[in-house]
């Protein structure tokens, strides 16, 4: 069973630790970086599969 319905503070310390890298790396990108050459469905799926993975450590973890 995955768990219980209900938010879960440790689920949200498990995204903050997942973003923190994430928003070290937008302050300091590599030089001559540019999102235009990353394919759009996959940028889709991540973002899907993001937010999923919120939701589910939000509410099930």
């Amino acid at each position: 069973m995955l768990g219980h319905f209900g938010f879960s503070y440790v689920g949200l310390l498990f995204l903050i630790m997942l973003m923190v890298p994430n928003l070290l790396w937008t302050k300091k990108q590599p030089q001559g970086y540019s999102a235009e050459q990353e394919n759009r469905f996959l940028v889709a799926l991540e973002r899907a599969g993001e937010a999923l993975a919120t939701c589910c450590a939000l509410i099930f973890f």
